[in-house]
């Protein structure tokens, strides 16, 4: 078994225990999990995503997979905008780019997008993939930020090609490609629900 594959029985193992499910161990915290990969193995972690995302739905757990990226072309879709956009990447600066993605991707789209696949389902579990194909026009803190009033009595796990960072020093940060750093204070690591949860294998 590879690597990758037996950290996802782990992963499977703590997103498929009940006290997971039901939030336990949390403090009253917002209920977002993190768990940050290798970008290098990035094709066989979106294989597992799919695989783990399907095993969890034959246990019984209804999961919610929602990839940025795919959000990206829904609502450029969506609103007829997806052929102006290509036009406007030839022509344009990536500065005058990001800030029309500010503009079409902003708070209230972003927010109606989640509200609208949440309301698809009866999801036990919402997870989101596709992190690094979105940077730097949406950023995974800004965007978990916007879910926080959204996202409220559901786990929600962040596949996140890079690291989260905990340190005395500088505190909890996510730092994308091992790269670029973003605040984020109120995510905990997916791998570390076997002690907050109280977890035992």
């Amino acid at each position: 078994m590879s690597t990758t594959a037996r950290q996802f029985e782990n992963l499977f193992s703590i997103m498929s225990h009940e006290k997971f499910l039901n939030m336990e161990g949390l403090g009253n915290e917002v209920p977002f999990f993190i768990h940050a990969y290798d970008i290098r193995e990035q094709n066989e972690i979106y294989e597992h995503i799919h695989l783990i995302t399907r095993r969890l739905t034959t246990a019984g757990v209804e999961t919610k997979l929602i990839g940025l990226y795919d959000m990206v072309l829904d609502i450029l879709g969506e609103t007829g905008s997806l052929e102006d956009v290509f036009d406007l990447e030839q022509e344009s600066s990536k500065k005058e780019l990001k800030e029309t993605f500010s503009t079409l991707f902003n708070q209230d789209e972003i927010k109606s997008y989640f509200t609208s696949k949440l309301r698809e389902g009866d999801q036990q579990i919402v997870m989101i993939y596709q992190v690094g194909e979105v940077f730097p026009f949406l950023r995974t803190h800004d965007i978990l930020n916007q879910l926080q009033s959204i996202v409220t009595d559901t786990p929600l796990v962040v596949f996140f090609p890079g690291e989260y960072v905990m340190s005395k020093s500088v505190g909890f940060h996510l730092n994308l490609f091992g790269k670029f750093s973003g605040p984020y204070y109120r995510a905990f690591r997916l791998d570390d629900y076997f002690a907050q949860g109280n977890i035992h294998e």
